[in-house]
């Protein structure tokens, strides 16, 4: 028998997504949604597209993840989210690969990403490779609040079809979306006793763009392309600037018990 293929999705608020990214893993044996708290139909249109939805207690990205994971012993996991779609190229290759016995026990699958309804092939989005396919009981990611890795045993293959990810409805959801992760990046900052300083503050920002824009060509990209580039910088921005007022409230704590 080949080894079943188990995808692992954790979703918030995603009703416009979920259901075109469960329907494109009908290779899969199964499907499970850890579903957080959503406002919206988010736990319907996952369960009509065939998925099996549970209710997670929201510990981190990372740490919500390994918990997830650790009910799948056997065969392989796919981990996903909920606005990204396998292209039936993958979901072949994906079968192939899962059923040979000599190959790699990880898997690396590169995006397409989209940015304002185009395309985004340049600004450092153009080669995007995440780990992502693993079997079983060898990986583990990261427990960290915000862009947890994915640590597997043995050196990783690469697939050589593409994973599409629509990554945000408009400009509206970007802003909500970079105040909430902002926030977490602040609050790993904090924790890990990162460093601030002024000159990174000012300084972070304008590298952002100029590398996103100027060197890694996002200038090709268009108006979507600019846009990106400038939304990326102030993600930087609010980033640093928010550490440095946690910095803050907690100096003036400390001083106010002297």
């Amino acid at each position: 028998m080949s080894p079943s293929i188990t995808a692992l999705i954790i979703a918030r608020n995603a009703e416009a997504t979920i259901g075109n990214c469960i329907r494109a893993l009908d290779f899969c044996e199964r499907i499970i949604v850890g579903e957080n708290n959503s406002q919206d139909r988010t736990i319907e249109r996952a369960r009509e597209a065939g998925a099996e939805v549970q209710a997670i207690v929201w510990q981190g990205y990372g740490r919500t993840k390994n918990m997830l994971m650790a009910q799948i012993q056997e065969g392989w996991i796919l981990s996903i989210d909920a606005d990204e779609i396998v292209t039936s190229g993958l979901a072949e290759e994906i079968r192939e690969v899962t059923v040979r016995e000599d190959g790699p026990t990880a898997y690396e699958i590169s995006r397409r990403n989209y940015f304002l309804g185009r395309e985004i092939k340049h600004g450092g989005w153009g080669s995007d490779q995440q780990l992502r396919l693993f079997r079983a009981g060898l990986g583990r990611f990261e427990e960290r609040r915000v862009h947890e890795a994915l640590r597997v045993k043995g050196r990783p293959g690469r697939l050589k079809h593409v994973m599409e990810h629509y990554s945000y409805a408009g400009l509206e959801d970007y802003l909500r979306r970079l105040n909430h992760y902002t926030g977490l990046a602040a609050q790993e900052r904090m924790e890990r006793k990162k460093d601030g300083s002024w000159l990174r503050l000012v300084c972070d920002p304008v590298w952002t763009f100029l590398k996103m824009y100027k060197f890694k060509a996002g200038w090709r990209d268009g108006f979507p392309g600019y846009a990106l580039s400038v939304l990326s910088a102030l993600n930087t921005l609010v980033k640093h600037a928010k550490h440095w007022e946690l910095r803050m409230a907690r100096q003036n704590k400390e001083q106010s018990k002297l």
